[in-house]
């Protein structure tokens, strides 16, 4: 009775080990690529080739049937998709994040490993932001930059020429770790690229900065502090014209409205009485002059 139980868990070994030969299930393939890049999926197949079949995840991609039968291609591997039905690997040009997943080969009605295909895109040149206490004895370094595509990312950061053993986003300085280093920077990088950011003072040895004059009281509306400099402005101009009209009244003896004259023009800062003894001087020597002419030309006219 025993020989027979195992004997069936033999059987039952052997007939499992088979079918994970069948299937190849060995263990998968992962590349990774980058937007615009080009990859070749290889399948681990030998000998002749009789059919091909690519599936990107449940879909199919591409498919032969055979010789004397035409490759078909699907969806967006009909314009970036190649088969080369010798040796079973696809081509896909000009790879999209929508290209990444896995891709599944069965040649020969025989299914094979996966390769997993992942499609990122370079990581972007960082930058460097602080942040410190009042009295910068303590600063918090935070490494920036755009993630969008670029998969699972790393920050490192550079000590001046040294980097730094552990992997952080956010690098903390104190007086007593970091007063001898001069410069800090950072590096970003995923599984294709790596990009450094510019390098940044130490910010300890930079201390803090002035301190900055008082502005305007921050609870006051922007609206009233427009309104408080128009009345100022207003209020000193009519000051201006109030006091140019009474100096204009202390000379010239009138109101400007009452002068003829204009403001650029000479008489308007004069009195009246400035400008009429010249006038009657000159008319009181006119008629002098005309009555002594009458008084000469009478006795010619009696003779």
């Amino acid at each position: 009775m025993r020989l027979s139980v195992t004997t069936m868990i033999l059987c039952i070994c052997l007939c499992v080990l088979g079918l994970l030969r069948d299937v190849s299930a060995a263990s998968e393939l992962i590349i990774y690529k980058k937007v615009g890049d080009e990859v070749v999926l290889k399948p681990d197949v030998s000998g002749a080739i009789q059919s091909i079949t690519w599936r990107h995840g449940a879909n199919l991609a591409m498919q032969w049937d055979g010789p004397g039968n035409e490759i078909d291609a699907y969806r967006t591997f009909k314009v970036r998709g190649k088969l080369n039905n010798s040796t079973g690997e696809m081509t896909i040009t000009n790879l999209t994040l929508q290209d990444t997943g896995k891709y599944t080969p069965e040649i020969n009605n025989k299914i094979y490993s996966s390769i997993e295909l992942i499609v990122i895109v370079p990581v972007t040149t960082p930058t460097v932001s602080e942040s410190c206490n009042e009295k910068y004895t303590t600063c918090t370094l935070t490494c920036d930059g755009n993630t969008n595509g670029t998969g699972e990312v790393t920050y490192r950061w550079k000590l001046d020429d040294s980097l730094s053993p552990m992997p952080s986003k956010t690098h903390t300085i104190t007086e007593e770790n970091s007063s001898n280093i001069k410069k800090f920077s950072c590096v970003m990088q995923n599984k294709l690229s790596e990009e450094s950011s510019k390098p940044i003072n130490n910010p300890l040895s930079l201390g803090p900065g002035p301190t900055p004059s008082p502005g305007p009281n921050p609870t006051m509306p922007a609206e009233t502090l427009k309104i408080n400099t128009g009345l100022t402005v207003f209020v000193s101009l009519l000051t201006t014209v109030v006091l140019l009209g009474i100096i204009h009244r202390w000379k010239a003896g009138m109101w400007f409205f009452q002068k003829a004259s204009m403001p650029w023009e000479a008489d308007f800062w004069r009195k009246d009485s400035e400008r009429r003894d010249p006038v009657e001087s000159n008319g009181t020597t006119a008629q002098s002059e005309k009555r002594q002419i009458d008084d000469e030309e009478t006795p010619m006219r009696e003779e």
